[in-house]
């Protein structure tokens, strides 16, 4: 590691530490209730294609839908041209929202409330969207509750880790996932045979590549494709080769092997979701999951489903509707920022011989499959019924009134 590079990883471990805890405590906390009858107005990466982006487009969609009025703030860092969803410029309106949903993890939410104004961020009911993935709920995060009004969070899972650290509501809003419109011809276009067998997983390199799991899922397809040669992994990674050391490595890892291919182009929403229409199989051996957007998207897609039986997707995935991978949980041992100095935390170890044993039984009875994946896209739409961001927003005004 060069003297450079030294001092820049100094230097975010200094605005990390200040981030956490000196801005956090800087942030008043509105005093203001919650007003149904302002708009509601909707913070995040909107112009920005990572998850969390798509989390803050996912919450303003359902929200127009149900008839709420709502405005937008793009608070993005990195903004990616024309991300921004048309629809959504049209939606911004004047005046004050009564509430603000913040699209924001705490690590994320000084800078963008510093952006938007501290006098601003008071005069509105603040609800905090946050998606944690473990039980263990870092200081910084910690340290933003006291100035939330409230929290929504995608999963039972994530409530149970966040409940107890603060006395504001947390409520459980999934994210509102839809079918989305698939491109044809994904085959052709990466290059797979019509009659393969196909396995895909998608994943953001940013998100911590281990927490992720995608060698996992290339252990456990390796170990199926020895009895079933027709079958083909795809996988499409977010994320740089060349800046990020962990994602090349995995790459290196299946070169030279021509029934498994990591894609990291930049692709169409529609084409993302072609890949999981067209597969016959959706594997995440994921150690841990805030929700699970991807597994859910495969779910309405009607693609069967080969999850890890743990964390976020245990709300809407069950042996009845998806193939679940029962795991140990091992200690966490990550560098990524966010997981780095937990002390106690757990995550979930996959057994890909599991998963093999899982590939086989859906690769022998495709029919059966199908009929299977039909129950899990059911189940799913009746959760996300359940517990829709307009029922989240009801249920604080009956709980204000109590």
């Amino acid at each position: 590691m060069t003297i450079r590079v030294q001092a820049e990883e100094a230097l975010r471990g200094v605005y990390r530490s200040v981030r956490g805890h000196v801005l956090q405590r800087l942030i008043v906390k509105s005093r203001l209730a919650y007003n149904p009858r302002l708009p509601v107005e909707v913070v995040g990466y909107l112009s920005m294609a990572a998850g969390v982006g798509e989390s803050a487009r996912l919450c303003a969609a359902a929200l127009s839908q149900a008839g709420r009025e709502v405005m937008l703030a793009d608070v993005s860092t990195h903004p990616d041209e024309g991300k921004l969803v048309e629809w959504a410029a049209a939606q911004v309106s004047g005046g004050q929202a009564g509430s603000r949903i913040w699209h924001l993890n705490p690590p994320m939410l000084p800078r963008a409330i510093l952006r938007q104004g501290l006098g601003n961020f008071t005069r509105a009911f603040n609800i905090g969207y946050w998606a944690w993935e473990l039980e263990v709920v870092p200081a910084e995060w910690r340290n933003a509750m006291h100035y939330i009004n409230a929290v929504f969070v995608p999963s039972e899972f994530t409530r149970r880790a966040i409940a107890p650290h603060t006395t504001a509501p947390v409520i459980v809003v999934p994210h509102p996932v839809t079918e989305r419109p698939a491109a044809d011809g994904i085959r052709q276009k990466f290059g797979i045979a019509e009659d393969a067998f196909l396995v895909s997983f998608i994943f953001s390199a940013g998100s911590s590549i281990n927490r992720k799991n995608p060698q996992a899922a290339i252990d456990a397809f390796r170990l199926f494709r020895a009895e079933c040669p027709d079958a083909f992994l795809l996988m499409k990674a977010s994320g740089s080769p060349a800046r990020d050391e962990v994602l090349r490595t995995l790459m290196r890892s299946v070169e030279g092997d021509p029934a498994i291919r990591i894609v990291t182009d930049n692709l169409a929403s529609s084409e993302i979701s072609g890949i999981i229409r067209e597969s016959d199989v959706y594997l995440s051996l994921h150690r841990s999951e805030g929700f699970g957007l991807t597994v859910a998207e495969a779910i309405m897609h009607r693609t069967p489903v080969i999850s890890t039986g743990w964390s976020g997707t245990s709300d809407f995935c069950d042996p009845d509707n998806t193939w679940l991978v029962a795991p140990s949980l091992i200690p966490v041992v990550d560098d990524h920022p966010e997981f780095a100095d937990l002390k106690n935390a757990v995550w979930a170890d996959p057994s890909p011989q599991a998963a093999a044993l899982h590939l086989k039984s859906i690769h022998s009875d495709r029919d059966g499959a199908k009929r299977k994946a039909e129950r899990a896209r059911d189940y799913l739409m009746h959760h996300l019924a359940e517990y829709s961001y307009d029922k989240a927003l009801s249920k604080l005004v009956a709980m204000q009134a109590s």
